[in-house]
């Protein structure tokens, strides 16, 4: 009885470290989010159903999720912060308060949810100062609130042009300085802490990071690493600590379809498998790859609901989300997928985590034995 129960711990203990560790053996699927958009294709294109606030004269920068909603920061007809139904894309009315919103290249362009359901919006400032030209952060402590200013200066770096891209890791904000007007030190990026209202700017010592390396797509893959790209076929993987920063690696993006064009990028983790979603500024395909070693990116899939001829993102600008990860029960975890290129709609995507054949096998095989084991004790 006693040697049953050793057999019965040791093969316990073997399942559950090798299930764990084969849970990183994974592929994905991704599919389009069918109910999406009027016509229940993926794909809520520019005007579509007369949609006014999402057009093709580069109004439309700004694109983030949080509290069950999309949002969207729209200049169409003004400064505008819409709620779009998460399912089907549709305006839900009542777009945020932009009482107070002012001031900047652009009062409002993109967009962060905080990990307490906080919305942030930055404006964009080209020449960056304390005064005139500061670099502003808004904040919506909820749906219904009157935004406050969470941050109003020059972005840690006087003269820079910042505000093209935005992204959180829950608590912290991060924006990618431009290559023009060229100032010392705009190959790195700000850190923004609206608790306490101030910026940091990250430096680098050397290049790269060239001038406006973090300038259009970027992202956190945690408290202390970021991910950041304004063209070419690579990302820049790096770590800061305080001010200082430090380039780990510049990986090729693996893009089957090439990557020349691939800027806006959000990461996630869907079942503890780290994941970067990376859209094309060109034909606004959309690839997510895996990134458990961020220096070396595997690609998994790739989607694009858009048809016809697309009108050209010349800015480069836009931004990716993804949305609440559902576990289905079945072994299988899915999570939403928004992506916004400029001037080229937004596209939902389904992206499901399908553990490997050999991993289920396993699992099963390892489950079968214990039942046996337990049927003789």
């Amino acid at each position: 009885m006693r040697r049953i129960s050793v057999v019965l711990n040791l093969v316990a203990c073997a399942v559950c470290f090798l299930a764990s560790h084969l849970a990183t053996a994974a592929s994905i699927t991704m599919a389009p989010l069918s109910t999406w958009s009027p016509n229940n294709d993926g794909w809520l294109a520019p005007a579509e159903g007369g949609y006014a606030f999402l057009g093709t004269g580069n109004n439309e920068r700004g694109l983030a999720y949080g509290n069950g909603h999309v949002y969207l920061v729209s200049r169409s007809g003004g400064s505008f912060i819409r709620r779009l139904d998460p399912a089907t894309g549709a305006d839900l009315g009542s777009p945020l308060s932009t009482t107070g919103v002012s001031g900047g290249t652009f009062a409002v362009n993109t967009a962060a949810v905080g990990s307490d359901g906080s919305i942030y919006v930055n404006n964009l400032t080209t020449a960056s100062d304390t005064s005139t030209n500061a670099f502003k952060v808004y904040r919506w402590a909820t749906e219904g609130a009157t935004p406050t200013t969470a941050y109003s200066s020059d972005g840690g770096l006087p003269g820079a042009r910042v505000g093209d891209s935005l992204a959180t890791n829950g608590s912290v904000l991060v924006a990618g300085y431009g290559s023009a007007p060229s100032v010392a030190g705009n190959n790195g990026y700000a850190i923004i802490d609206p608790t306490t209202a101030t910026a940091t700017k990250v430096g680098f010592t050397g290049t790269p990071p060239n001038g406006g390396d973090f300038r259009l797509g970027i992202t956190f893959t945690d408290s202390s690493h970021v991910l950041g790209t304004q063209g070419s076929s690579l990302y820049r993987y790096s770590s800061f600590s305080g001010s200082s920063g430090t380039l780990i690696s510049s990986p090729a993006i693996p893009d089957p379809s090439g990557a020349t064009a691939d800027r806006l990028m959000a990461y996630t983790t869907i079942n503890g498998i780290p994941l970067l979603a990376v859209q094309s500024i060109g034909d606004s395909h959309v690839t997510v790859y895996d990134v458990t070693d961020p220096s070396a990116p595997i690609y998994l899939a790739s989607g694009n609901n858009t048809s016809g001829a697309l009108t050209t993102n010349g800015n480069g600008t836009g931004q990716v989300a993804w949305g609440d990860a559902v576990n289905n029960g079945n072994g299988t975890f899915t999570r939403t997928l928004y992506a916004m290129s400029t001037n080229q709609g937004i596209q939902a995507f389904k992206v499901t985590l399908v553990p490997e054949p050999a991993t289920m096998s396993f699992l099963l095989i390892g489950a079968l034995a214990l039942a046996t084991i337990r049927r003789h004790t």
